[in-house]
């Protein structure tokens, strides 16, 4: 007669099932989020080339210098006129964007091999004040002085609207709207991009380090678009 085997769970059996509930558990995590790390990853770099692109063609249709600043929180796009880079508000595309959690970047703008013949010059859209050398400084007083006349602007259309003379909004030629200026905006963007098609050479690293290994995606800028994407890496 086969004695029969005592109550309870050999080890095997216990690691089995903490195996099964670990895979049942990652099944829902990912059922729930809906993409991987490397998807998200992809689709923000796809998010950002595109609007680099959406910009460059704009800046060369609409004959005006645009700008991207960008640093490891998330980016903006620039406009410069009177005198002065702007952050754009509209289109919506190129409105300013911050990285979702586990994101960040970084860029390269000097040592590129391919950049070696650059003519593209950041003096040319300087402010011509040089007792303002920080980026984020601003002269509060002309500030002011703009935020008063767009104010002004901005009631007296406002009164013919109400008079029946408007009957909405009109936009600037370009249909390019800019903020007013922010003492903690950027004064000049990290990267050119020209009316004449040319755009900053720069390296720019996009990085998802939620978790580990972390995971990295490239976009390289020559002198025109299109950006050149690269592969997902590990990084070192």
């Amino acid at each position: 007669m086969i004695p029969r085997r005592a109550g309870g769970f050999t080890l095997i059996e216990v690691l089995l099932v903490i195996l099964l509930i670990g895979l049942l558990a990652a099944t829902v995590v990912y059922s729930f989020s809906g993409e991987s790390r490397q998807q998200r990853l992809e689709k923000e770099t796809e998010k950002l080339q595109a609007r680099v692109q959406l910009a460059a063609e704009l800046a060369m249709l609409k004959n005006v210098e645009l700008g991207l600043y960008i640093d490891d929180k998330g980016y903006r796009f620039m406009l410069f006129e009177q005198d002065k880079w702007r952050s754009i508000r509209e289109p919506k595309a190129l409105a300013p964007y911050e990285f979702k959690p586990g994101f960040s970047a970084k860029i390269e703008l000097e040592g590129l091999e391919w950049a070696e013949q650059n003519l593209l010059s950041r003096a040319e859209f300087e402010p011509e004040d040089d007792g303002l050398s920080e980026a984020n400084s601003f002269d509060e007083l002309a500030v002011e002085k703009q935020l008063e006349e767009e104010q002004k602007q901005q009631a007296e259309a406002d009164k013919e609207r109400a008079d029946g003379k408007v009957k909405k909004p009109v936009k600037r030629q370009t249909g390019i709207l800019t903020t007013p200026p922010q003492k903690k905006d950027p004064r000049y963007p990290t990267v050119f991009i020209l009316s004449s098609g040319e755009i900053s050479p720069f390296l720019l690293e996009l990085k998802e380090d939620s978790e580990r290994p972390v995971l990295t995606q490239s976009l390289k800028a020559v002198f025109s678009i299109p950006l050149e994407r690269g592969q997902l890496e590990q990084a070192r």
